[in-house]
């Protein structure tokens, strides 16, 4: 039987293993366990009783079509995505490098990879790329358009070429704010030039339900190569921009 202690100085029940469990994760009954820092929380699954925003339901499409294309693929092709999963490290426990992820995973990821850059396609069973190392840093901001923001930022790591695409996961907030972690959309990037890469958000303020002069900027950046479809490693920035 699986005990679940809770934690009261915590406002989020943290999961403490036993004997039986030494980590969980997904959802079981009516609790899901999730992972923040490679700490175990549990929660109580959600039931939403709204059918998801416009948003929502054009993801929940592009995984549909994804799905379906997955299950058409023939047995041989299944085992080749399969055997290109063996080398991607999973994302769930352990974290230790000794899990990786399964062959759906990576053609999923790397279906909505496609569609995420607008080439939705279906992906053909390629390893993962080499990826330059970005480091994105010192932001600026400007309104363009009059209704858009510009923000630009300078990419102190490696010169990034036409075969991968920059994608920019953002979210605005008053400064010293933390994000909300459902509340980041997805801003594909242009590199300016060798240095420089650039996100537009258009009707900024409707986006952010802000109308500031100063706003933090919160941040989750990585590379898709247009390709596959494999995305790289995460990386999270935030600063603040001044307009």
């Amino acid at each position: 039987m699986r005990t679940l202690h809770y934690l009261n100085f915590n406002t989020m029940p943290k999961y403490i293993p036993n004997l039986l469990f030494s980590d969980c994760y997904a959802s079981v009954g009516n609790v899901t366990f999730f992972h923040i820092d490679g700490e175990c929380y549990v929660k109580t699954k959600p039931k939403p009783i709204f059918p998801g925003t416009a948003g929502q339901q054009v993801q929940l499409s592009i995984h549909q079509r994804g799905l379906r294309e997955w299950r058409n693929l023939g047995h041989d092709e299944q085992l080749e995505w399969n055997a290109l999963a063996k080398s991607v490290r999973s994302k769930r426990p352990p974290f230790n490098n000794s899990s990786h992820i399964s062959g759906y995973n990576l053609f999923m990821s790397a279906y909505h990879g496609l569609a995420c850059i607008g080439e939705e396609r279906l992906p053909e069973p390629k390893p993962v790329p080499h990826f330059p190392i970005i480091y994105l840093e010192q932001a600026s901001a400007e309104i363009v358009n009059e209704a858009d923001l510009q923000i630009v930022f300078l990419n102190t790591g490696d010169r990034v070429s036409d075969q991968f695409r920059i994608i920019g996961k953002i979210q605005l907030t008053t400064p010293r704010y933390k994000a909300h972690r459902g509340k980041y959309r997805n801003y594909l990037g242009t590199c300016l030039d060798s240095d420089q890469v650039s996100f537009i958000i258009h009707n900024y303020r409707s986006a952010s339900n802000l109308d500031l002069r100063e706003y933090q900027v919160h941040l989750k950046y990585f590379l898709i190569d247009s390709c596959s479809g494999h995305r790289s490693e995460e990386r999270i920035l935030t600063a603040c921009i001044s307009i």
